[in-house]
């Protein structure tokens, strides 16, 4: 999952919010070459659950996998950045939105306990989704753990005091009576299933521990450094629970190893570059929209590869999250 620090993301340290750019996208290119863009990263992204699951490695050591593979890939584009960035001011000219700001060089004792704490934070995240995928389908995992935004409000208030808008209240009602016809009703208490929807629900809550950690690290370094060190505590403390869980840690097959490659490629590199691009140009709610298909490509996914079918009274609860879903994303953006 690449990381951000945003409030919600279409999976956990995934994909960056679009809710940053709210101004009428450039019309430079037609909206259905980004249109198109959003949807084959939403694609890749989704692609998350299928190779957890056909992995020869555990769940939690693929997971640490993935976010390893990130580390060269932030580091090179940091590096990238700084030199822009050194350039431009060589050159004496606006260094614009596109170059790195300048940032605190050293990490202060505080933040690298922070930063520990956010990789852990982002650990526990991709162990808990990564293992939920075995136990419930992949859409259910992808959908509870979007349901960041109604537990990003009540952290923000009692940790920094943030006032909560009372109209929350509406769709977080909705999420609720959606949670209880999806993993209720739509399980049957069947233990098993509802093991794994109880995970992709820790998933949002530890996703949404990490935003916390993450955005004030944010605010004072620049995001690809910061975003490379999360990820690999985040990785060396997957690789620990992978060891403690007793997981295989070591592919021994070339299909293993691509397996791992395909991952990082598709849902870490693919996915969140191709979403962070294209969501710079669309409409605020359209790009919204376009994030929360990705249960819905998850579902496809499970369907056809994994013959993961969706009841009448699971596509339902589904139905309703996602509307939930969106309708507290557009309060908390400060859209009516």
């Amino acid at each position: 999952m690449t990381t951000s620090t945003t409030s919600t993301a279409p999976e956990p340290g995934a994909a960056p919010e679009p809710a940053a750019q709210a101004a009428s996208p450039p019309r430079t290119r037609s909206q259905a070459h980004y249109q198109g863009m959003v949807l084959l990263a939403v694609c890749c992204l989704a692609l998350g659950g299928v190779f957890v699951r056909i992995s020869e490695i555990g769940p939690v050591a693929t997971g640490a996998y993935r976010s390893l593979f990130a580390v060269p890939l932030l580091l090179g584009m940091s590096v990238a950045l700084s030199r822009h960035a050194a350039r431009t001011a060589k050159d004496g000219r606006d260094p614009g939105a596109g170059a790195a700001p300048a940032k605190q060089a050293r990490v202060t004792p505080r933040d690298r306990f922070l930063i520990v704490l956010g990789g852990l934070f982002l650990a526990a995240d991709l162990c808990l989704w990564n293992i939920s995928f075995l136990y419930t389908s992949l859409a259910e995992a992808n959908l509870l753990a979007n349901l960041v935004p109604f537990i990003i409000a009540p952290l923000m208030f009692f940790l920094f005091g943030d006032r909560i808008p009372w109209k929350l209240l509406f769709p977080a009602l909705l999420a609720l009576g959606g949670l209880y016809i999806l993993v209720i009703l739509g399980t049957g208490l069947d233990p098993e299933h509802l093991r794994g929807d109880v995970l992709a629900l820790l998933t949002a809550v530890f996703y949404a521990l990490f935003l916390v950690v993450a955005k004030g690290l944010r605010e004072r370094y620049e995001a690809t450094r910061i975003m490379a060190t999360l990820s690999l505590a985040c990785a060396v403390a997957c690789f620990v629970v992978a060891a403690v869980l007793g997981e295989r840690l070591w592919p021994t097959t070339v299909k293993g190893w691509l397996v791992l490659i395909a991952l990082a490629v598709t849902s870490q590199v693919l996915g969140q570059t191709l979403m962070a691009h294209a969501v710079k140009f669309l409409r605020l709610q359209l790009a919204a929209v376009y994030v929360l298909l990705q249960p819905v490509a998850a579902a496809v996914y499970g369907f056809v590869l994994f013959g993961q079918e969706l009841s009448p009274i699971q596509l339902a609860g589904i139905a309703i999250l996602l509307i939930s879903i969106f309708w507290a994303k557009n309060l908390l953006e400060g859209r009516s």
